[in-house]
């Protein structure tokens, strides 16, 4: 009988029954892929914002791992720790580790290290200050093509500042900076050609440089733009206002100043308190001032005395007399005479002939200082010595008057006659009582009746 040979190969157990999945289960699982990824993308629990919260703090490791390379000859690292030590970033400034780092790597060739042992030596920052070292090293990182040590060369030949003045080389060094696209390169490159220094004059190069600095909006190429325009060489009033504009909207202060003049003397007062505004807030004292006159007079604005004081005191801490006078003026009228005198006290002793002129009254009248005629009087006197007219005609008030010295109506004649000679209309109507009533000169209709034409004419 024969065996069946054995066989290791088995029947196929039956396919398990196919489940159908669920449309739920799926979604459910995309969710959950996508919750995932977000929290990792966002800074979730493996994300950045974990990293960056288990780093250790500040830049200590990173400044130690730079110093180490350096200290093993990386001119890379020496160049990159002396920025750090130079500008404060990413390391505590330190001027003496900048200087020695910044040597180093400028003694190996390194424009960058170059360029910032020159603002060293200038600054004298961690070294001496040594004008003639800022200049051989900004021209050491200039011939390696650094912009802004190209630009800073120029500037100093320009100058003459460590080095002796050279307006060619100048212009040559401020044109390789100018060409790599340095704005302040360019905007010195136009003034070099607009007033011939180291290059002929020519209007049509300053305009092409201060128009592709402008480009990049630089508010001072803009504001240079109107100024070349307002020059006899290139005059063109439409051109100068147009960039005056540009430069006003792109924030320069004496521009907005500017802008805000040219809109008064056309009596848009509106745009010109919006154009003073915006340069007052800068800080410019010529725009304080205005924008006080605006509100004082309610010119383009509401009347608002309080609002002109603040205005008027912000531009006569900045120096402007004429502001600290009209300070005094506006105090009078809200009726406060002390704080009133004190303004123009200040004015006068700055030498402000007005306030000598309103410290007079002052002093004459008793207003918000105890009376004092002579002192009145002896500073009319100084205010009339300075061919101020309004005092001239005071003086002839207090003669007439008998106000501070001794009645006198000639001598009240003679002052109205030199305020009326110097266009005083006041003082023209009082000289013609004294002609029709012969005091201090001839009785004289006719003589009085020319001075109160004079005095009533617009």
């Amino acid at each position: 009988m024969e065996e069946t040979p054995m066989t290791t190969e088995h029947a196929a157990p039956p396919a398990p029954p196919t489940r159908k999945r669920s449309a739920w289960r799926t979604l459910f699982k995309w969710l959950f892929i996508l919750v995932v990824l977000g929290a990792l993308g966002a800074g979730g629990w493996f994300g950045y914002g974990y990293y960056q919260s288990h780093q250790p703090a500040g830049d200590a490791h990173y400044i130690d791992s730079l110093t180490q390379r350096a200290e093993a000859g990386s001119l890379k690292a020496q160049c990159e720790l002396a920025r750090a030590y130079f500008s404060g970033m990413r390391a505590e400034q330190n001027d003496t580790l900048a200087f020695r780092w910044a040597s180093v790597a400028a003694e190996r060739g390194s424009g960058p290290a170059q360029h910032i042992l020159a603002w060293l030596y200038d600054a004298g920052r961690g070294v001496k200050a040594d004008a003639a070292k800022a200049f051989t090293w900004f021209h050491e990182a200039a011939r390696r093509g650094n912009s802004a040590a190209q630009r800073e060369t120029g500037l100093r030949y320009f100058e003459g500042k460590g080095v002796p003045q050279d307006f060619t080389r100048a212009t040559r060094w401020l044109k390789h900076a100018a060409v790599q696209g340095d704005t302040q390169a360019q905007l010195a490159l136009a003034r070099c050609y607009r007033e011939g220094k180291g290059v002929a004059r020519n209007a049509a190069e300053a305009v092409k440089w201060l128009e592709q600095a402008s480009e990049t909006g630089v508010a001072a190429a803009a504001r240079e733009l109107g100024h070349l325009y307002t020059d006899t060489l290139s005059r063109d009033s439409a051109k100068a206002i147009f960039w005056y504009q540009k430069a006003a909207l792109q924030g320069d202060a004496w521009s907005q100043n500017h802008v805000g003049d040219w809109r008064y003397e056309k009596g848009e007062y509106k745009q010109a308190a919006e154009a003073y505004s915006k340069a007052a807030a800068q800080g410019n004292n010529d725009a304080q001032y205005s924008l006080a006159y605006l509100y004082e007079h309610g010119e383009g604005v509401a009347k608002e005395l309080t609002t002109a004081v603040a205005w008027y005191e912000k531009a006569a801490a900045g120096g402007n007399m004429k502001a600290q006078f009209n300070l005094g003026c506006v105090l009078d009228e809200l009726g406060q005479p002390e704080q009133a005198f004190a303004a123009y006290k200040k004015a006068a002793e700055a030498g402000n002939v007005e306030a000598v002129n309103n410290l007079a009254y002052c002093y004459i009248y008793g207003s918000g200082v105890t009376a004092d005629t002579n002192k009145g009087v002896a500073l009319l006197r100084k205010a009339a010595g300075e061919g101020y007219a309004l005092a001239y005609r005071n003086l002839g008030d207090c003669y007439y008057n008998g106000k501070g010295v001794a009645l006198d109506y000639a001598q009240a004649a003679m002052w109205y006659a030199r305020a009326a000679e110097a266009g005083d209309k006041d003082a023209m109507g009082k000289l013609g009582i004294c002609y029709e009533n012969g005091q201090g000169v001839p009785k004289d209709v006719q003589a009085a009746n020319r001075w109160y034409e004079k005095a009533n004419e617009p």
